[in-house]
C-alpha cells in the first residue's frame, strides 16, 4: 500500500510544466527572491544575488558570475532551495542557473596619498566632493 502511494506521489519530470517566460520576469522574481533571502536571516547570499543580473544562455539556461569562491561556497548551499522557488513561480522545471567564479581581473591599486583615495572614491560617489566642500574639509593623509 505504501508502495502504490508513492508511485501515486511521485510526478514524472516530463509532467512538469515548462510554461516559457520572459528574462525580465525571471529577473524580478530573482531580486525579489534575494530581498526574501534578506528577510530570512540569509545576509550574504542576498548581497551575492543582487550584486550582479543573471545572465542568459538561452529560454532556460542562465549564468550567474560571483566574486570568489566564498560567494561561490554560499550561494551554493541556497540555490536549491531558490531554484526551485523560481521553478514554481514561473511555471517552468526546465530553468537551470549555472554559478561561476567570474574571470575578471580584480584592479589592485595601491595609493600614495589621501588626495589619491580621495579622489578614488569620490569618483563612485560624487556626493562625497560635494560633501568635502560644503564642510571645508582637507584631506590629508
Amino acid at each position: 500500500m505504501i508502495g502504490q502511494q508513492k508511485e501515486k506521489s511521485a510526478v514524472s519530470p516530463t509532467d512538469l510544466p515548462r510554461t516559457p517566460f520572459d528574462r525580465d520576469d525571471l529577473i524580478v522574481l530573482w531580486k525579489t527572491t534575494a530581498h526574501q533571502q534578506k528577510l530570512n536571516g540569509q545576509d550574504q547570499v542576498y548581497h551575492v544575488m543582487i550584486k550582479r543580473d543573471l545572465q542568459q544562455i538561452d529560454a532556460t539556461h542562465y549564468h550567474f558570475e560571483v566574486d570568489n569562491a566564498i560567494q561561490k561556497s554560499r550561494i551554493d548551499l541556497a540555490i536549491g532551495d531558490i531554484l526551485a522557488h523560481l521553478r514554481k513561480e514561473l511555471k517552468n522545471y526546465d530553468l537551470e542557473i549555472a554559478i561561476d567564479i567570474t574571470s575578471d581581473d580584480i584592479e589592485e591599486v595601491k595609493f600614495l596619498t589621501g588626495n589619491d583615495k580621495f579622489e578614488k572614491m569620490a569618483k563612485k560617489n560624487p556626493n562625497l566632493s560635494d560633501f568635502k566642500n560644503r564642510f571645508n574639509l582637507d584631506i590629508d593623509y
